[in-house]
């Protein structure tokens, strides 16, 4: 064999693989709806151009650095074992596996992690959605916000929305949130206010042309097929819009997308939501989970977050934390930093490497 042909065969494994060196892969095996998260502008990858990738940040705990994967790896299932065992030989740091389903346990559980329930994605079947029912009454009043506010809905690109209004939107909603200081990130994906490869923009606009809130939601793919959309990004005016304006735009978001034959909508993941034991699982983890989704909410809003996202009553799918002798206190401090729940994460700064941002 050639030494071509075994690099080819056992892959060119390597860290620092830029995002344009991604696309591809995640246009071909980016089959969750969060692997779009994987593009994030602050955290690494390691992998192969050619098989597959897997993205972490590298977070600076006082327990010593944590690599925190925060999605599936994006290769084929076949690849998938090759490319983990070579990733935790390779890159330094202990490694924390979280947000990511079953299609990943059995090769962590083979490689000697326990595996814990993290949370609950919720995903709506397009084509089969309504909002019929005692049930969807708060979806139909927000659907019907158009007609009795003067509403009105467009898919529009970046550069034609004034980014300036964009930002004091956000600015402001998040004010009214738990985290006000800084975005949120891994489990979701900060806002980009500029065009992006893939993501769809949709802006609810009333009477007066004044701009009120926007939706950004996040492609995932079978096959280099776009499946699906992740509503990532829900942005209002506090002040100005009428209540349900975001289920607003997400309905008329998937109007759009039904005419274009698009399968799912995904809402994300609600962290710690339904935790319950699954085989060989760490107790002390599930009770820690349980304890924060029930007392936790001055931290996040995981109930109010759940509750929204149950309204829609679409399928329930559960997501998974990956240890590996690591302390439950590790385990948590770790993804509340790393997240940015508690404080604006101190991610690793690799020596030499300036490509590497440590965000503020």
């Amino acid at each position: 064999m050639t030494i071509l042909m075994k690099q080819q065969f056992l892959g060119d494994w390597r860290e620092g693989l830029s995002a344009a060196q991604c696309r591809p892969l995640i246009q071909h095996y980016g089959r969750q709806s969060s692997a779009y998260f994987n593009l994030q502008s602050d955290v690494r990858r390691f992998g192969d151009p050619r098989l597959g990738f897997v993205a972490y940040a590298p977070v600076s705990t006082l327990f010593g650095r944590v690599n925190i994967v925060f999605a599936n790896p994006v290769c084929a299932p076949s690849i998938q074992p090759l490319l983990l065992k070579q990733c935790l030989e390779q890159v330094p740091g202990q490694f924390l596996f979280s947000g990511i389903d079953d299609r990943v346990t059995g090769d962590l559980e083979a490689l000697g992690f326990t595996i814990n329930a993290m949370g609950t994605e919720f995903r709506v079947r397009i084509p089969a959605f309504d909002t019929v029912g005692r049930d969807k009454k708060q979806l139909r009043h927000a659907g019907n916000l158009g007609r009795r506010c003067q509403l009105r809905v467009r898919e529009q690109q970046a550069r034609e929305v004034d980014t300036r209004q964009m930002e004091r939107i956000s600015r402001h909603w998040r004010q009214h949130k738990r985290v006000r200081n800084h975005e949120l990130r891994l489990l979701t994906r900060p806002p980009v206010f500029s065009d992006e490869w893939g993501v769809r923009r949709f802006y609810a606009y009333d009477r007066d042309d004044r701009l009120l809130g926007y939706v950004f939601f996040d492609p995932f793919f079978e096959n280099g097929n776009v499946v699906g959309y992740t509503a990532n990004i829900l942005r209002q005016d506090m002040e100005q819009s009428p209540s349900g304006l975001l289920d607003f735009i997400i309905l008329e978001a998937m109007e759009c997308f039904h005419r274009e034959g698009i399968e799912y909508l995904s809402l994300g993941i609600s962290p710690l939501h339904n935790i319950e034991a699954v085989p060989g699982d760490n107790p002390l983890i599930r009770r820690v989970a349980q304890y924060l989704y029930q007392h936790g909410n001055r931290l996040y809003a995981f109930r109010s977050l759940a509750y929204h996202k149950t309204r829609y009553r679409g399928e329930e799918s559960r997501w998974y934390l990956a240890t590996r002798e690591t302390s439950t206190l590790k385990v948590a401090w770790s993804l509340l930093r790393g997240t940015g729940i508690l404080g604006s994460p101190d991610y690793v700064q690799p020596s030499g490497d300036p490509s590497i941002p440590v965000p503020g």
